[in-house]
């Protein structure tokens, strides 16, 4: 575990997270990460993500940080469409899965 514990994977954590999977469970369609995480193999992986220059490892950040708030702009808006109580069972229904 502790070589995984480098300063760059530590100041990356949040790509590293986004190259295993996809934190909705289904990445869109244009996702750049969809390549590392087809990879399925975590050591590869943060190999890959050492190897990318500091300047692409911001821009994957800052898609990142806007498909984040993209989708759950998407998540609160059919959260309030749907009525209450529609959301946490869809919740409750994923997370028995």
């Amino acid at each position: 575990m502790k070589k995984y514990l480098t300063d760059k994977n530590i100041q990356n954590a949040d790509l590293i997270a986004v190259f295993q999977r996809c934190p909705f469970d289904e990445p869109t369609g244009d996702c750049p990460f969809i390549p590392y995480q087809q990879l399925n193999d975590m050591e590869e992986q943060i190999r890959l993500l050492n190897t990318l220059p500091e300047d692409e490892l911001q821009q994957l950040r800052t898609i990142h940080r806007s498909c984040i708030a993209a989708r759950q702009k998407g998540l609160n808006k059919t959260r309030i469409n749907d009525g209450p109580g529609k959301f946490s069972r869809l919740f409750k229904r994923n997370r028995n899965h």
